[in-house]
């Protein structure tokens, strides 16, 4: 049997399907803190926030082909690492990886892990005040991280089906409270759908929303290390990708034309220059101005929905991909330790569930600083993003005899469009009123620490070439040696062979 016959096998078996691959896209998308930089972008951007969202949107859909196709050649857990690997060597690899994934769980994951309580129970006027008297609203955050690392401890197949349900809820709910926003007579009159923008229209202006808007797009490839999970991944993990984009996108758009027509953006502090819809206090307003006093109930719960979703599909994606690096060697081998039962890294999963939540109780759940951090973890997204788009170019020119159950179409058109596209977003990260050096200066430190210990461990730890492409053939091999459960006897006896 051919290595294509081989490949196709694996990819056609798996536990879970095309619901579960489209709820982890729009479930890690969807976060709190994207909703919230959606109310914030269109009220100090309004028509000129909807143009960088539309310019981040095709630029995020050009590269999740590339992902795809990756996913499709390289099926792992490692997913990004794996594909860096083979394209660019063990440096690239674990410097891409671990900027983009670990270290952003730290901004990213703790921002979600904060504001999830926050976005949510300020719809619940009592249960907030209970909250904070008791510590704070965001500690609710953190026992999503708790339950949903535990859920995801016991398996895919647990993950798959609350992702599911977590994601229908909050989707629905915020598409809902959208089109009933731009049906209901508005009560702040705009020019245009999205109103005027505050802090001008011109090229340059726009281009310095897109690292904004760009946060309420990346993530989509958490849907990768399910590769191995999914049935007919070729298929359905670029489905998923494209469809949870572009459903994000239309919820997004809908959301933030009804935000600007039902709550008055006031002015609430003269000497900082907060506006409302800045702040979380605008969630509950736009419910109630919708739907009455039923609004923010509901709504809340949406939030709740919302939070949840996106801390399930970290608590599934960020662990795979250490044990994807773990298995490679790029991590200590007791990262590999599997439950003997359900077959899921254990030591991983709670690495993924103690950098979140030990970081918010370090903050003491203050977010007053985190939207720099956050664009921080979006420059190493990007970095990440670059690093994959080189890596799957590279393989297609190296290695053209690699099975390619999806191939990037009208290729390389996707990967140019999106490797300027986030080029001009890490140029023009900052966003009017912010100071580049908050976010380049966490970007470089980043960078620096991760690219220091990648040199380290290839070249001292492991003894091998940093910048020497990896076999395709033996990462499949060593993978499904490690992680048996997904070959079946066909792929068992080609990693036997190329070994």
């Amino acid at each position: 049997m051919s290595i294509n016959d081989r490949l196709t096998a694996h990819l056609n078996r798996g536990t879970v399907g095309f619901p579960t691959a489209l709820a982890s896209t729009i479930g890690l998308i969807m976060a709190s803190p994207v909703i919230l930089t959606a109310t914030m972008g269109f009220g100090i951007g309004g028509s000129a926030f909807a143009l960088a969202m539309l310019i981040a949107v095709v630029m995020m859909l050009a590269q999740a082909t590339t992902f795809a196709e990756a996913a499709s050649i390289l099926p792992t857990t490692g997913s990004v690492y794996d594909y860096i690997n083979c394209g660019m060597g063990r440096f690239f690899a674990i410097t891409g990886t671990l900027s983009a994934y670990l270290i952003v769980h730290v901004f990213a994951g703790t921002a979600e892990t904060i504001l999830a309580g926050v976005m949510a129970l300020v719809n619940f006027e009592h249960l907030n005040t209970l909250a904070e008297s008791a510590g704070g609203s965001w500690l609710l955050g953190v026992g999503f991280v708790i339950v949903f690392g535990v859920l995801n401890a016991f398996g895919v197949s647990a993950f798959g089906r609350a992702e599911i349900i977590l994601t229908f809820g909050m989707w629905t709910t915020l598409m809902v409270f959208g089109v009933l926003g731009l049906i209901a007579a508005p009560a702040v009159q705009l020019d245009g759908w999205f109103g005027e923008s505050l802090v001008g229209t011109d090229l340059i202006t726009v281009l310095s929303l897109v690292g904004m808007a760009m946060f309420m797009f990346v993530g989509c490839e958490f849907v990768t290390p399910l590769a191995p999970d999914l049935r007919q991944s070729a298929k359905v993990m670029p489905r998923a990708m494209m469809l949870g984009l572009l459903g994000v996108a239309t919820c997004m758009f809908i959301y933030g034309a009804a935000m600007k027509r039902q709550v008055e953006n006031v002015l609430l502090d003269a000497a900082s220059g907060v506006h409302l819809l800045d702040t979380p206090m605008a969630i509950p307003k736009f419910a109630e101005q919708v739907m009455g006093h039923i609004g923010p109930l509901w709504l809340g719960i949406g939030f709740l929905f919302a939070g949840a979703a996106t801390i399930n599909t970290l608590m599934a994606g960020v662990p795979r991909i250490l044990y994807g690096m773990a298995v490679d060697g790029a991590l200590p081998k007791v990262f590999t330790y599997l439950h003997p039962r359900f077959k899921t890294p254990l030591l991983c999963i709670l690495v993924a569930m103690l950098i979140p939540c030990l970081h918010a109780l370090y903050l003491g759940g203050n977010t007053d600083n985190i939207m720099h951090l956050v664009l921080a973890a979006v420059c190493a997204w990007s970095f990440a993003y670059l690093l994959v788009t080189i890596s799957v170019v590279s393989l297609r020119i190296r290695r053209p005899d690699l099975p390619r159950a999806y191939r990037s179409p009208w290729f390389p058109l996707p990967q140019i469009v999106s490797s300027i596209g986030i080029l001009l977003g890490m140029w023009f990260i900052t966003p009017p009123g912010m100071n580049p050096a908050d976010i380049y200066v966490p970007f470089g430190v980043m960078l620096g620490g991760t690219a220091a210990y990648a040199l380290f461990w290839t070249l001292v730890v492991q003894k091998v070439s940093p910048f020497k492409p990896a076999s395709v053939e033996e990462v499949l091999a060593k993978e499904f040696s490690n992680y048996p459960e997904q070959a079946d006897h066909v792929y068992g006896d080609f990693a036997a062979k190329t070994v």
